[in-house]
């Protein structure tokens, strides 16, 4: 049942042909999960969507605590490599251990767990902040660029970075007209994530590429470049 329930919050992915680790945006905005109209695969009202997506957080306040830890170690090992000790669904792991209660014997493992999702999490952020500096140093500044390569050239920063969303980093996107808003959208996202990504040599570079903000989708940070 457990991992029944898992399948359902992430909206058929699969069929989506989503990366696992962009699921947890779409299920952050419960708007854009009806709007999506997608259900385990097959069309569906926007009312349908709803009542499932609601069924299977019923199903999931229902799990048993040992429930909820199988799950979240399960979480852990999707794309997990050993080589770089990246991947696993980050957002997963965190939902399923903050739902064992304190009392329940399965609570001593949840420090070990959530110490093991904090360090990929670093390690993660250290890849984003050396691919975002890597980027922008082979391909140069966009001055002189006309602006339509210059859309493009941030497009394509953004699919570099995005490149890190198998791993657990979350999806990548440029926003706004002319593309000069890096967007994270990952539940994870917050302003220390971003000022971990972004620090003052990055924030320089991106502005100098074009860029005008770095920004997460959950709305929790932001860094005006």
């Amino acid at each position: 049942m457990a991992s029944e329930i898992g399948r359902v919050l992430t909206i058929g992915a699969v069929v989506l042909a989503i990366p696992a680790a962009c699921v947890g945006a779409l299920a952050l905005y419960g708007r854009a999960l009806a709007e999506s109209e997608v259900g385990l695969g097959t069309l569906v009202s926007p009312a349908e969507a709803r009542a499932r997506l609601e069924a299977a957080r019923a199903r999931f306040r229902a799990m048993t605590p040992a429930e909820h830890l199988a799950d979240a170690r399960r979480a852990l090992t999707l794309n997990y490599r050993e080589d770089t000790r990246t991947g696993g669904n980050l957002e997963g792991a965190e939902r399923h251990l903050g739902a064992i209660p304190e009392g329940a014997p399965e609570h001593a493992e949840v420090a070990g767990l959530r110490a093991e999702v904090q360090r990929r999490r670093v390690t993660l952020l250290t890849l984003a902040r050396a691919r975002v500096a890597r980027h922008v140093t082979a391909h140069g500044a966009v001055e002189g660029v006309d602006a339509a390569r210059q859309r493009a050239m941030r497009a394509e920063l953004a699919r570099d970075v995005d490149g890190l969303s198998p791993a657990g980093l979350g999806c990548v996107h440029v926003d706004g007209e002319a593309n000069t808003t890096l967007r994270f959208d990952t539940v994870l996202c917050d302003q220390p994530m971003l000022d971990a990504i972004a620090p003052p040599d990055n924030a320089a570079a991106l502005r100098t590429y074009g860029f005008r903000r770095v920004h997460c989708a959950n709305g929790r940070g932001e860094i005006a470049l």
